[in-house]
């Protein structure tokens, strides 16, 4: 399984629309030192970075598992394999109920 969507970690700091940049530049212009602009930080919770780790282990792993792949063709070509129907139903049901 491979999962392809934006990570959940990245942060949007500043609002896409004009009224929210309009919005959050006074304050920003209150919060200037003298040394200059104040610099906006974002701090992942223990969280974040734990499913950030687990999502790079996860790509490392292989789409599809082979040594799987094989014992089910093996099984398949030999006869032990057997698939009930009422239980894949079961699981076809299940899964559209979870959504």
């Amino acid at each position: 399984m491979r999962i392809e969507q934006s990570p959940p970690y990245v942060v949007k700091i500043r609002g896409s629309e004009p009224a929210a940049a309009a919005q959050a530049a006074p304050a920003r212009e209150q919060n200037r030192t003298a040394q200059g602009p104040v610099q906006e930080v974002v701090i992942f919770s223990p969280r974040m970075r734990e499913i950030a780790a687990l999502r790079e282990q996860l790509s490392a792993l292989p789409e599809v598992r082979t040594e799987m792949v094989a014992l089910a063709k093996q099984q398949m070509q030999y006869g032990p394999y057997r698939i009930d129907p009422g239980e894949v139903a079961q699981k076809l049901v299940d899964s559209l109920k979870r959504g």
